[in-house]
């Protein structure tokens, strides 16, 4: 009876007719008697499933089979977020398709990615997908099932060998390669900073099938519809997507906004970056952190791949990101001194200078917006307003604020 369920557990006997957004944790590690509540208490929300609108639930695998007496009544929910223990886990021991049959099922959100074949979801309705452990040839292959798909946010992990200790990824066992081209995605977010070296695995695997599929020899371009797209790295690894055909292969002339998440503290950090920018020309709004400047050495790099050639300059040098309207950066000075030193703030705003130049002969957009987010705390605000004062005039926005914006 309610009376003897946890308080929490309440709101699930009043209001027949509303429909329910439950967040509920069971944990593995709670002792007997608790453990028993809880499991009355979820016994209780499956009864009243069919007017699950939003889930969320961290329970273990072991729970799972718990939920079976859902099936088929799921009619309401719109939203899974599912945290397993173990959290990386890759199967289950045996198939749930109970989520299967959720005619406006359409968001997800998993703490790791479970084998399609045993956990079942109708991927032919998912327009967005959310997971904190994957490996690439998962991407791949939720990519080739889920056709209607508008957001992909995966986190990468190493690749796990299988008993014998194969790595091997079963990409043609599993995969149409007649389907390359994913026109529905708009969003797109990886991080790799678990697999360092390797982020760019996933764009080489599809292109990789493009190529095998295109027994016509016609280009087609992987994300024609991608209009953001947000990378986060290990450091040194945007030489790897360098080598890339970005744009006419990879992103189509939709793609607008950028976010690069890594650590830029060193030379060998930006090797790649430029030619990485050169290949999205189309792209509006950048934004780009954490860069590290307490190194003299590296301070100017990333300005100088930013700023715009001289008009004086011989020939037709190659313009970086000849459309950026916005452009955002998260930098980190260390440096607690009331006063900005010139070797600190000066490169910064020939760069920006040179972006507010009208250049129609190469094309150039000016640049309307500068946000610029210090990410050390103890570095003062005031000063850096103070110092970028001189470049405000009408139609420029130009903001220093702290804390991290390139969020992946």
């Amino acid at each position: 009876s309610p009376a003897t369920l946890p308080k929490s557990c309440a709101f699930a006997f009043s209001g027949q007719e509303c429909p329910l957004t439950i967040a509920f944790t069971c944990a593995s590690d709670v002792g007997a008697t608790a453990r028993d509540d809880w499991l009355r208490c979820l016994n209780s929300l499956v009864a009243v499933s069919e007017r699950w609108k939003s889930i969320d639930f961290f329970i273990p695998i072991t729970v799972l089979s718990r939920l079976l007496p859902a099936k088929g009544r799921l009619k309401s929910l719109e939203v899974l977020n599912l945290s397993s223990e173990p959290q990386n886990a890759r199967s289950l021991p045996r198939a749930v398709d109970i989520f299967e049959d959720a005619p406006k099922l359409t968001r997800v959100t998993m703490s790791s990615h479970l084998s399609l074949d045993t956990f079942r979801l109708p991927w032919k309705q998912i327009i967005e997908y959310r997971i904190k452990l994957m490996e690439v040839w998962n991407c791949v292959e939720v990519l080739h099932h889920a056709p209607h798909l508008r957001a992909l946010h995966a986190k990468l992990e190493r690749a796990r060998g299988n008993i014998s200790g194969d790595t091997a990824s079963p990409y043609s066992d599993h995969l149409d390669h007649k389907t390359f081209s994913y026109e529905s995605l708009t969003s797109l977010s990886i991080n790799g900073l678990m697999r360092p070296g390797y982020e760019h695995e996933l764009f080489l695997r599809l292109l990789q099938v493009s190529s095998d599929s295109d027994k016509a020899n016609v280009t087609q371009i992987l994300f024609p519809s991608l209009t953001n797209f947000r990378l986060a790295t290990s450091s040194g690894s945007l030489i790897n997507f360098a080598a890339l055909p970005l744009a006419g292969s990879c992103f189509g002339s939709l793609l607008m906004k950028v976010t690069i998440r890594s650590v830029f503290d060193a030379l060998a950090d930006y090797s790649g970056a430029k030619d990485f920018l050169l290949g999205l020309p189309m792209v509006r709004q950048l934004t780009f952190g954490v860069c590290f400047h307490h190194n003299r050495d590296v301070v100017h790099i990333l300005y100088e791949i930013l700023s715009l050639p001289s008009s004086s300059d011989s020939g037709r040098p190659l313009v970086v990101l000849p459309k950026l309207e916005v452009l955002v950066l998260d930098i980190d000075y260390d440096n607690k001194d009331l006063l900005i030193p010139s070797w600190v703030i000066d490169p910064l705003k020939k760069m920006i200078r040179s972006r507010r130049t009208k250049d129609f002969v190469r094309r150039c957009i000016p640049l309307q917006k500068f946000h610029l987010y210090l990410a050390s705390w103890e570095t003062p605000r005031e000063s850096f307003a103070k110092g970028l004062q001189d470049l405000t005039e009408e139609g420029f926005e130009i903001r220093v604020l702290r804390g991290l914006f390139a969020q992946v």
